[in-house]
């Protein structure tokens, strides 16, 4: 007997060797370790995360009040330091996902 054209097809994709799709685990395995070297290598912190996502953030905000005040204080003495203050702690945002495939994708 023939197979049918549905057992044909299977046939074809198993011998063409596609990737499946990764277990919930693996994705989330993956995405743990992705945000662990982040951490690591580069002084990234965890804003968010879920199950196949997460935010990392890197810098802080400036507190641009104190610095005014200072500015005033010492009569503009203190701008450059402002501006090399605010420039030095811009934030950085990076979005880690894991596709179903399991590779992990950035988004700077």
């Amino acid at each position: 007997m023939e197979p049918s054209l549905a057992q044909r097809a299977i046939s074809f994709m198993s011998e063409m060797n596609l990737p499946s799709a990764a277990s919930p685990d693996q994705r989330k395995a993956a995405l743990a370790q992705s945000i662990s070297r982040e951490v690591a290598a580069g002084g990234w912190r965890v804003e968010s995360q879920s199950d196949y996502q997460a935010v990392l953030v890197k810098g802080k905000n400036t507190n641009h009040l104190l610095h005014l005040i200072l500015t005033l204080i010492t009569v503009f003495l203190w701008t450059p330091v402002w501006v090399v203050v605010t420039v030095l702690n811009q934030r950085k945002t990076v979005i880690l996902t894991v596709d179903d495939y399991g590779n992990v994708l950035q988004q700077r």
